[in-house]
C-alpha cells in the first residue's frame, strides 16, 4: 500500500460510520479505462483541504467533512464530520483504518480516531486531556501510536508515544519541529519541519530519547526522511547544488555531491535512484558522489517546472509539473503516459498515488477529485 505524501512541492522534499454521499457520481467506469486516461471524477462537498489514499478507499477533507471515496469506481463510500489539522501529512494509514486527529461535534476536545476506509465507522477513539490539542497522527507500530501534542495556548510541544491496548501514554518527549516520520521498521522516529528547513532530531521509537540531531544544519534545508531511503541513506539537500546521504542511524554524512550544474532544491527517491527536477528537466541520479545524471528529460521547454510534485512506485516516476502528469519509467526515462491537468504554477494541487490509479486535484475545479489509470 502506498501511502499519500506530497513529496515535493515549492522545493520541499517530502518521501483521513457515515452517511452515503448523494453527490460524486463517477464519469466512467475504471474497468474500461486505459493507463493514462481519467477514470473517474468525484465532486466534494467543498474545496478539497486535503487527500489520502489508504487500501482501497481515497479520503478527501473539505469543509470539515472527510469523505471516504472508492479508489476504483469514485463512488462515494462515507462521510463523517470532523475538523483536522490537515489529512495530507498530518494523518497515516493503518490496518485498513485512517488515523486522524481533531475535533468532532460530539467530543469535548481534541481526539484521534481510527475511521474504517470502507465503512466510515470508528474502530477506536484517543481523547486527550483537556486543553491539549492534537496536531497530526504520524504513524503507528507495534501498537503504538505517534503523535504531536500541543499544550494550553501552544506554548509546547510534545511526541506523545500512545499504547493502543490500553490507550494510555507511554511517554512523552519535547520537540520544536511540528513534523514526525515513523519508517515502518526500525528503533527512530524522526521529527523535522514540514517544507524547507534543516531541523532534523532522530528519537528513540521505545524512550523517546534524542539519539541524533541535525537542527538548523544549512547543509539539510530539506531531507528525503518522508519518503524513503536511498541505497540506505536519507537524502539531504542544501537547497542549492549539493546533496548528500545521511546515515539514518547516526546522521552523520556517509557521501557529498560536488556542486551539482542544476538547482538541488527539488529532490525525491528511493531504491537505488533519486531525482532531481531543476525547472526544465528531470535528472535521474545515482547516489553518491555523481554529478552526471544517468538520464535527463525535458519537462517544460519554459523552466515553470519548479512547482513539482513527485512519486517513485512500482518501476515508475509519477510526476506532477508544468500542467501534466507523467508516467515516466525509472530506467529508461521513456514516457509510458501524460495527462494535462489545468495545474497554476505555485498552486498547490493535492495529488496522491493509489495501487491502480493516481489521484489529482482538478485546478479548475479545486472541489473535484480526478482519478487516472496508472
Amino acid at each position: 500500500m502506498i501511502e499519500r505524501r506530497k513529496v515535493l512541492r515549492d522545493g520541499v522534499i517530502l518521501a483521513a460510520a457515515g452517511l452515503l454521499a448523494a453527490c460524486g457520481v463517477p464519469r466512467r467506469d475504471s474497468a474500461t479505462s486505459a493507463a493514462g486516461s481519467v477514470a473517474w471524477e468525484f465532486k466534494a462537498d467543498g474545496p478539497l483541504e486535503g487527500m489520502r489514499y489508504g487500501s482501497g478507499a481515497v479520503v478527501a477533507e473539505s469543509n470539515g467533512l472527510l469523505t471516504g471515496i472508492d479508489a476504483k469506481t469514485g463512488r462515494a463510500l462515507w462521510r463523517l464530520p470532523i475538523s483536522t489539522p490537515g489529512i495530507a501529512q498530518r494523518a497515516c494509514p493503518w490496518n485498513g483504518t485512517l488515523v486522524v486527529c481533531g475535533a468532532e461535534p460530539d467530543a469535548a476536545g481534541d481526539r484521534a480516531v481510527a475511521v474504517d476506509l470502507a465503512s466510515g465507522q470508528r474502530k477506536w477513539v484517543f481523547d486527550a486531556p483537556e486543553g491539549v490539542t492534537l496536531s497530526g497522527a504520524f504513524g503507528v507500530r507495534d501498537q503504538v501510536l505517534y503523535l504531536i501534542a500541543v499544550d494550553h495556548g501552544g506554548a509546547g510541544r510534545e511526541v506523545w508515544a500512545v499504547d493502543l491496548t490500553t490507550k494510555s501514554v507511554k511517554w512523552k518527549a519535547p520537540c520544536v519541529n511540528d513534523g514526525l516520520t515513523v519508517p515502518e521498521t526500525g528503533s527512530l522516529l524522526y521529527n523535522q519541519k514540514p517544507g524547507t528547513g534543516g531541523d532534523v532530531v532522530a528519537l528513540e521509537s521505545e524512550t523517546g530519547a534524542t539519539a541524533w540531531s541535525r537542527a538548523g544544519d544549512a547543509a539539510v534545508s530539506a531531507s528525503t526522511i518522508t519518503s524513503g531511503l536511498v541505497k540506505g541513506a536519507v537524502l539531504a539537500s542544501d537547497g542549492a547544488h549539493t546533496v548528500s546521504g545521511l546515515d539514518p542511524k547516526t546522521g552523520v554524512a556517509l557521501w557529498s555531491t560536488p556542486a551539482l550544474p542544476y538547482p538541488a532544491g527539488t529532490v525525491f527517491g528511493s531504491g537505488d535512484a533519486y531525482f532531481l527536477c531543476d525547472g526544465a528537466k528531470l535528472h535521474a541520479m545515482s547516489p553518491g558522489g555523481e554529478t552526471s545524471p544517468l538520464w535527463s528529460l525535458t519537462v517544460s521547454d519554459k523552466g515553470e517546472a519548479v512547482d513539482a510534485a513527485g512519486y517513485q512506485a512500482a518501476g515508475s516516476v509519477y510526476l506532477l509539473a508544468a500542467r501534466t502528469l507523467r508516467a515516466i519509467d525509472a530506467h529508461t526515462s521513456k514516457t509510458r503516459w501524460l495527462q494535462t491537468i489545468p495545474d497554476k504554477p505555485g498552486q498547490n494541487v493535492h495529488f496522491a498515488l493509489g495501487d491502480t490509479h493516481c489521484y489529482v486535484e482538478s485546478a479548475a475545479d479545486d472541489a473535484t477529485v480526478t482519478a487516472i489509470a496508472r
